[in-house]
């Protein structure tokens, strides 16, 4: 009785206090979540796995945002649906499908509310997103937005793989290789083995590609190599950029075919 004598205290304060940064309601939530056994801090999901799952080809879990309104159409996480705490228990979601809740940060108490309410509906696959949308946005991964999807290019710095680092994981068939080149340069010279996708078709071609492979990117253009290894990134592959491209590859004296791609 007396945690849900304060429950019903956080969520009159919620109403008639609208906060944007929640982190005055963090103890108050604290006090919540201490006293309900609720298992949101033991079952959190970090972004990283998150990004794969919305990007692979797998079964998706479903994402809440439960930030307010303005919050989310602002920018929220792709394939997120919005939901507050208070009514997410109604929302009459699937239960028989994963849920991961996100709110501002970890310090944020509402997706920890969200995960009680939905416990106490019934729900039993519930996960928070460990670190909130700012963990997502400071891991450089897609945002939607007004404008659309979003990969922070810029901000992304790509630090590219030595040749001889990269010869040796391709002794080691440890890596699979992606030459963003046109196909005519490709045919005249490439790592044996190599998959052609230029740039431009790249986004288009990733539904073929495997989340589990460790990929190499190369190019003749630092530049193209390194766009390629934000996006491949952002959509959660496991991908590096051959430094110094093709001709570094060639000048070493590695491995070349000619040809189209087998």
């Amino acid at each position: 009785m007396k945690g849900s004598t304060i429950f019903m205290k956080a969520t009159l304060m919620s109403q008639i206090m609208p906060i944007r940064n929640c982190w005055l309601l963090s103890i108050l939530a604290g006090i919540i979540i201490a006293g309900s056994n609720c298992c949101c801090f033991s079952t959190q999901i970090p972004c990283g796995d998150l990004n794969r799952n919305i990007n692979g080809p797998g079964p998706r879990m479903i994402v809440v945002d439960v930030r307010g309104t303005g919050d989310f159409n602002l920018s929220h996480i792709p394939t997120a649906v919005n939901f507050s705490y208070e009514s997410i228990g109604k929302a009459k979601l699937p239960k028989d499908t994963p849920i991961v809740l996100y709110g501002n940060s970890n310090q944020c108490p509402w997706s920890g509310l969200a995960a009680k309410n939905l416990e106490t509906a019934g729900y039993k696959s519930v996960y928070i997103l460990d670190g909130g949308i700012a963990e997502w946005i400071a891991e450089k991964l897609p945002l939607v937005t007004a404008t659309g999807v979003q990969i922070e290019k810029n901000a992304q710095h790509v630090s590219g793989t030595s040749p001889g680092k990269v010869f040796e994981l391709f002794n080691n068939k440890a890596v699979s290789f992606i030459d963003t080149r046109s196909a005519k340069e490709f045919s005249s010279a490439h790592v044996p083995g190599a998959k052609n996708i230029p740039l431009d078709t790249l986004e288009a071609s990733l539904g073929t590609l495997s989340l589990d492979t460790e990929w190499v990117v190369c190019d003749k253009d630092s530049e193209n190599s390194k766009d390629a290894v934000r996006l491949m990134t952002s959509k959660g592959f496991k991908v590096k950029e051959l430094s110094g491209g093709i001709q570094v590859w060639a000048a070493k004296k590695y491995p070349l075919e000619t040809g189209t791609a087998k």
